[in-house]
């Protein structure tokens, strides 16, 4: 939290100490360093299309038939899906979208975790789809977590899924069988995969040989299809980014060279649905149920414990997501808003891994400790900082110092930004065609429509200025504040159909 306002307020620093110098070079490093991180996405973003039209078009079963008949033949899976209040409207399209996966359904176990506040509700449904699904799945079992566990975050699915796995692993070891040969999947109750995924999934951990178990498994291309085009626009900027962003980061920032050492550190975190075996899951103790953000948490979890070995293996087959949407259009904003401020409280991994990596001695070199260190640096705090300070920097350094509006920086820096943010600007273009072909607009839509989809630029600044800095400068205060004793309860996300919404 410190250091984040420490780089929000640079400009404000700079002014009052009359620094103008230093906050020219700063502001031109930060253009700098916008525009290429923007020629770099869209290069990744187009990277990653070619590969998702390459790889949607592999039979995977065919190749894993004819190079790894033996080992398919021991591999399962198991479906971990957790709940809290989600309906049947939510959960049949998944649960059918995993029963049509192309490994087989009787290749598939499924783990539903229950919160025990909503254990009689989700107790029907479990039954409900236990009739529809159970002939087709490989089993079909249920856990529920208690409430009111000592020091576990509430209103997140990290204890919900530690307390469901780690039961789960339990009763299976009980029954004889080998974790080695399971393969977890931990996802949201609205996660439906192409049905290519866990045969994409299934060949690439063969293919990584002795290794595979040291890796966790993912799609690139995680979108928001489910719902995408009914909810607000906003909402729909931020999501459809989101998944290129996750494309860019799989393509370009997947991992790290050490300088002059032939060894890379994987440094591409797990976000909301990955696989992972159940061995390494065990090996790792599963979830940490007193963070609030598990996904991040687990990996750096698993980096340390590693001793930052721990890699990633994407696959271009897409999941489809739902997007935040309740139940009316002011709602919508609030549970979204809700959950950028529970995301935002992920930056509290930052200070236990660092203080992890500093305990951490003998074989985890410290060039790999360095470069985790300046991931979770750039990411967690530092990232946050650079929108506000482009779009207000030059504004306030020229309130705060009025001698600053007639130094030649002044008009020079105006006029750089100026141009670089127009060509950014352009170079959104690309984006939005890139996102059209990965997922098509409704074909209803009269010209006009596809001129606004264009038109939805704006809201891409307006999100990073808003819900995209907002919610998650909130939370690294709180968190600076020491609020963590206080914040043990965060807002569980609705999911929330079309057709449950009520009039707007």
């Amino acid at each position: 939290g410190f250091f984040s306002w420490f780089f929000i307020l640079v400009p404000i620093i700079l002014a009052l100490l009359r620094l103008e110098t230093i906050f020219a070079i700063y502001i031109a490093f930060l253009v700098a360093y916008w525009f290429m991180r923007t020629l770099k996405f869209v290069i990744g973003v187009a990277i990653g299309y070619r590969r998702f039209q390459k790889e949607i078009k592999v039979d995977w079963m065919a190749k894993i038939k004819k190079e790894y008949p033996k080992e398919f033949e021991k591999l399962k899976f198991t479906y971990l899906c957790p709940v809290y209040a989600e309906s049947l409207d939510v959960l049949e399209p998944s649960f059918e979208a995993f029963a049509s996966s192309n490994v087989g359904a009787d290749k598939i176990d499924v783990v539903f975790a229950i919160e025990e506040k909503k254990a009689d509700f989700q107790k029907k449904n479990f039954e409900y789809l236990k009739k529809r699904f159970g002939g087709r799945f490989r089993s079909m079992r249920y856990y529920v977590h208690p409430a009111g566990i000592p020091g576990e975050v509430a209103g997140v699915k990290g204890g919900n899924i530690n307390w469901a796995a780690r039961h789960y692993v339990k009763d299976i070891e009980a029954e004889g069988e080998n974790i080695e040969e399971y393969l977890l999947v931990t996802c949201d109750s609205d996660l439906r995969p192409h049905e290519k995924y866990l045969s994409a999934v299934a060949y690439k951990y063969f293919e990584n040989g002795k290794e595979r178990d040291n890796y966790y498994y993912a799609s690139a291309l995680h979108t928001f299809k489910n719902n995408i085009w009914d909810v607000p626009h906003i909402i729909r900027v931020q999501s459809n980014m989101l998944t290129l962003v996750l494309l860019y980061t799989w393509v370009m920032d997947k991992k790290q060279a050490i300088p002059f050492k032939g060894e890379e550190v994987y440094i591409r975190d797990t976000f909301s649905s990955y696989i992972v075996n159940l061995k390494t899951l065990k090996k790792f103790k599963f979830w940490d149920p007193e963070i609030a953000n598990d996904d991040t948490a687990f990996y750096c979890n698993a980096m340390v414990r590693s001793k930052g070995t721990f890699k990633s293996q994407e696959v271009y087959i897409p999941t489809y997501n739902d997007a935040v949407q309740n139940k009316t259009y002011w709602k919508s904003h609030v549970s979204y808003y809700k959950q950028q401020h529970r995301w935002g409280w992920g930056s509290i991994n930052v200070p236990t891994t660092y203080a992890a990596l500093a305990h951490e001695k003998g074989e985890f070199p410290f060039w790999r400790k360095l470069i985790i260190f300046k991931y979770l640096f750039e990411t967690q705090i530092w990232n946050l900082s650079i929108a506000f300070v482009l779009t207000f920097g030059l504004a306030l350094m020229g309130i705060i110092n009025p001698s600053y509006n007639f130094t030649v920086y002044a008009y020079n820096l105006a006029q750089l930004m100026s141009v670089v943010f127009t060509i950014i600007t352009l170079l959104n273009i690309p984006l939005i065609i890139y996102r059209r072909k990965l997922l098509s607009v409704p074909e209803e839509w009269k010209w006009w429509r596809h001129i606004l989809d264009f038109a939805e630029i704006i809201f891409i600044t307006i999100n990073m200025l808003t819900f995209g800095f907002i919610p998650y400068i909130q939370a690294k205060t709180e968190l600076m504040l020491g609020l963590t004793s206080f914040k043990r309860n965060f807002y569980v996300t609705e999911k929330v159909k079309k057709n449950n919404q009520e009039s707007s």
